[in-house]
This record gives C-alpha cells, sequence and structure tokens, in this order.
C-alpha cells in the first residue's frame, strides 16, 4: 500500500532533509570539543534531557483516569510529550519520537492522544546541562476510513462507558486513537514514507501513512494474543500484558520487517523456554511462518528495542526490571539474525553496558562511569559507524531512576564505540 497522494506535514519534512554519508571510523564524533575518542572502551559522547512536564502547546487536558503523585498530580493540563517507546533519527540532527499508550494500561490512557513528535536533542554542551527541545507534534494518529474493526474510544467507546472520572466528557467523534486503542511501542519508517507501528494489546503491526491515518486494518500476530486483545473473547490470552511489539526492525532495502516480543509467550515457557523472545518476519504486510528465537540472559529480563545495522546484524536493548539503585543490568548487544546453525536462536554479543560507561569528560553531572539506571530504555538508534544515539521512556509521571520523588526525564545519550560498526549506508539517519 503506497502513500497515495495523501500530503502531510511528516511527508514535507521528510523531503526536506537529506542523507548524510557513513562517518569514517576516525571522524565519529571524535574532533568535537570535550568528546573524547574513546580508543578501547565505548564512551558517553553526548547528554540531553527534556523535563518530565513537557507539554503539547494547547492540548486536550489528559491524566483523568490516574492520580499522578505529589510532584505532578492529576489530571494534567495537556498531553504530555512524554516517555518515547520508539524513535527515527533524521539526517539534521532531529529526531522522531513515538509516544506510548499514554499511562500505563488501557484503562488508564483513554483520553490520551497517540502522536508522534519531533526533537531535538542538544549534543555541544560540554558541561553537562545539554537540554532536549520539543519541537512540534509532527502527527496524531487517526482511523478516518475506519479500517478498525471493533469500536475505538472516540468513536463509541466513550459514549458506551458506565462511568466517566470527574472533570472528563466525551470528545465529539473524530476518529483519533487513544491509548486505549493500541498501546505503540516500536517505530519504522518505510522509504515510501509511510510508518510501521509494533504495538502491544494484540499484539498487532500497524501501517500509517505520513500523515499518521491508518493504510490497513490491523495486521494480528498468528496464534499469539495479549489479555488487552480486542479480540480476545473468551479465548485465553498466551503473551502476559505488556510484553507484545516493544521492538522491530526494517531491513536496507525497506521490505522485510521483524517485529519482537518483549516477553516469552506461554507456550515457549511450557517448553521450558522462559528466556524466549521471538522474532517475526512481515513482508508485504503479512506474517511469514516460523520465527527466531532471542535467549535472554535472565527469564526476568526484557527487550527495550531492536533495531538492524545492516542486512544480517541488529542491535538489542535487554534490560532488567530495575531502577536507580536497584538498576543492574542494562546492556546493549549485537545480533546476528543469520541463525547460521539452524537452531532457531540468534546469536548475540556484548556491546555496551549502559550501568558502565566512561565518562571522562564529565559530559553529564551523574559521574563516572556514567550509568542509565531507568526501568525502561526503548529507542537505539545507529548514527553512525561508532555511534549511538539512546533513550528512555521516562514513564510519565513516575520517579525512580535519578530520584525516588522528582519525576524522570527524558534522557538522551550518544556513546562512541571503539570500534566501528558495519552499517548499512541506507539504515542511516535521513530524510
Amino acid at each position: 500500500m503506497t502513500l497515495g497522494h495523501r500530503a502531510s506535514a511528516l511527508a514535507a519534512l521528510l523531503a526536506a532533509t537529506t542523507l548524510v554519508p557513513a562517518l569514517a571510523p576516525a571522524a565519529a564524533h571524535g574532533g568535537k570539543p570535550g568528546r573524547p575518542a574513546g580508543p578501547d572502551v565505548p564512551v558517553l559522547a553526548a547528554w540531553s534531557v527534556l523535563p518530565a512536564t513537557t507539554y503539547v502547546p494547547s492540548s486536550e487536558p489528559s491524566g483523568h483516569w490516574t492520580t499522578g503523585n505529589a510532584a505532578v498530580p492529576a489530571p494534567y493540563p495537556g498531553q504530555p510529550v512524554q516517555g518515547f517507546s520508539g524513535t527515527h533519527a533524521l539526517a539534521d540532527g532531529s529526531f522522531l519520537v513515538l509516544s506510548d499508550n499514554g499511562f500505563g494500561a488501557k484503562a488508564n490512557s483513554a483520553d490520551f492522544l497517540l502522536a508522534m513528535h519531533r526533537i531535538t536533542p542538544e549534543t555541544d554542551d560540554v558541561d553537562g546541562s545539554g537540554e532536549t527541545s520539543y519541537d512540534s507534534t509532527v502527527l496524531t494518529f487517526s482511523d478516518p476510513d475506519r479500517l478498525i474493526p471493533w469500536t475505538t474510544w472516540r468513536d463509541g467507546g466513550c459514549a458506551s462507558a458506565a462511568s466517566l472520572p470527574p472533570g472528563y466528557t466525551c470528545p465529539t467523534p473524530d476518529r483519533k486513537l487513544t491509548g486505549w486503542d493500541f498501546d505503540p511501542e516500536s517505530l519504522q519508517v518505510a522509504p515510501d514514507g509511510t510508518l510501521w507501528v509494533g504495538e502491544e494489546f494484540g499484539p498487532y503491526v500497524l501501517h500509517f501513512d505520513a500523515g499518521g491515518r491508518l493504510l490497513e486494518p490491523p495486521i494480528p500476530t498468528p496464534g499469539v494474543r495479549s489479555p488487552s486483545n480486542p479480540t480476545l473473547g473468551d479465548a485465553t490470552p498466551n503473551l502476559p500484558s505488556s510484553k507484545g511489539f516493544e521492538g522491530m526492525t526494517i531491513s536496507p532495502n525497506g521490505k522485510v520487517l521483524r517485529p519482537m516480543l518483549e516477553g516469552a509467550t506461554d507456550e515457549d515457557r511450557a517448553a521450558g523456554m522462559a528466556d524466549a523472545l521471538r522474532i517475526y518476519t512481515v513482508r508485504r504486510g503479512a506474517f511469514k511462518d516460523g520465527f527466531l528465537r532471542y535467549r535472554m540472559d535472565s527469564p526476568a529480563h526484557a527487550l527495550g528495542d531492536v533495531i538492524q545495522v545492516n542486512q544480517h546484524q541488529a542491535i538489542v536493548i535487554e534490560r532488567d526490571n530495575g531502577q536507580g539503585d536497584t538498576a543492574v543490568f542494562k546492556r546493549l548487544f549485537l545480533v546476528d539474525l543469520r541463525d547460521r546453525d539452524d537452531d532457531g536462536w540468534v546469536e548475540k554479543e556484548l556491546l555496551v553496558d549502559l550501568m558502565d560507561l566512561a565518562n571522562p569528560a564529565g559530559l553529564s553531572p551523574h559521574g563516572d562511569p556514567f550509568t542509565f539506571p531507568f526501568f525502561t530504555i526503548e529507542d537505539v538508534e545507529v548514527l553512525d559507524a561508532r555511534t549511538l544515539a539512546v533513550m528512555n521512556d521516562n514513564n510519565f509521571p513516575a520517579a525512580g531512576g535519578r530520584s525516588a520523588s522528582t519525576p524522570d526525564q527524558n534522557e538522551y545519550i550518544e556513546i562512541t564505540l571503539p570500534e566501528p560498526l558495519r552499517v548499512d549506508r541506507k539504515l542511516l539517519p535521513r530524510g
């Protein structure tokens, strides 16, 4: 399905930026003041923060089903830009970022509009004071052609609700999608400018045009359904809640998607594979038979994100459920998708330990070594052969990563690798 004649702000944005070439290994940020080259270990190359209480200007209030906390009481004055569950780097240094379903669950996120924003991290500061700017809300996701075969919140769900929280009234039906409808967790931009989103309620793969309008019905995962699946009925789910497509890669030619589950299915657990995460293959909007498995270091771990580096390699964020002082395992692994021994499992090797990053230039105030001790770390991008970008989902307005009481901010970091990756140029930042 193609973009057709539909114009959008995102289409204009993509057309306005240009492809940047891969940097030679020796030039990967090594020449900027305060940015160490990092000859033998991964090194923090930039640090920037977006304040937690960043709201979309003039947007609808939200959080009516939540209590918030003492620092940020609910309901909130607008739509939080909040935690980022997916990202796409652009050639000008800005990022498209996908906000997740809102406030952590289907039941409390009906007033959160699913959206994609554009941010620009400030990466030239060398004193630990970098700030990320919120540039704009690029789009709000919608289903104007009624391709979703069940009731959505803003078009029937609210009207049929048994009760509503104080201060909230049903919006005029407009086919916009909310966190009651889907939980978007991964994002890829296809060569034609359309958007592919992996989500968790189904789990589904969703296909949108560059304006965020759904192009085809939600694509279900064969044989897998979560408790939040809107078509579950009396069937028994076989995937825990919030364990759907946390990550999804796209091939260098843009024709193959590889959505990856965050947690193990009941069938895999019963077979003694509680540490297994399935990696599926989607071509031309359809799931292909079979899947690969990724083995976590512990069954208690989870997927944070996955992106492709070239035709055969990918980077996986594997993390524990700790935060702050209890965070121990937050790592990036380089994965070989070829399964050369035909055992059904991908091979992996440690690439970066996010709890032990060298910070000799003091680019962040959080010490040397620098740690990234967040519960959810859900975004990784390859900027060039030696540079990775990583962001957290701050689970607005939660605290715990940096402070027990102050809400976590959205942090952006860049990492200089000691050895260059074999990056396919088609996967580098572009329009």
